[in-house]
């Protein structure tokens, strides 16, 4: 019986080792990229503490010639809706952005939130200051993680 049942807790020990997943690195790869990049520090500072960007952020990510799929995996991430006008757009087109960057951010409310809002009137996080304070560094009203792809040493090394 004492066999037995070392040998079903020894199975269970090896199951229980091969089903767990290798626990993300604290600072994703992409972020020393971005800081060997050169861009400026205050929106390095920003990305690295998972908080929202502005409109003069992201034009100064395009500008530095950041690749568009890091920067809309990273706007993703924050959940945060951008309202830009067609001037800013344009803006970021002769600056450089691509189409997809510049689409997202055309349509980052999203038919379902637009569609939500309208229902059920405004979201519980619309005055959260994590999406109208540039300046606010606390808790986000989300459990915030970085884009899963930016700790892909393949993927990274696609974009950069």
């Amino acid at each position: 019986m004492k066999r037995l049942l070392a040998l079903a807790l020894t199975s269970l020990s090896f199951l229980g080792a091969s089903c767990t997943t290798t626990p993300k690195s604290s600072t994703p790869p992409v972020l020393q990229k971005l800081a060997d990049s050169g861009i400026d520090s205050r929106t390095y500072a920003k990305i690295s503490a998972g908080r929202v960007l502005t409109y003069d952020d992201i034009l100064g990510l395009v500008k530095d010639k950041i690749p568009d799929v890091v920067i809309i995996s990273y706007l993703k991430s924050t959940h945060a809706p951008y309202q830009l006008t067609n001037a800013q757009l344009e803006d970021l087109l002769d600056s450089g952005a691509g189409s997809d960057l510049v689409n997202y951010l055309g349509k980052s409310t999203g038919f379902f939130d637009a569609t939500q809002r309208a229902q059920t009137g405004p979201s519980k996080w619309d005055k959260h200051s994590y999406f109208t304070d540039p300046y606010f560094y606390g808790v986000a009203p989300f459990p915030y993680e970085f884009p899963a792809e930016w700790y892909d040493p393949a993927t990274v090394g696609m974009w950069f």
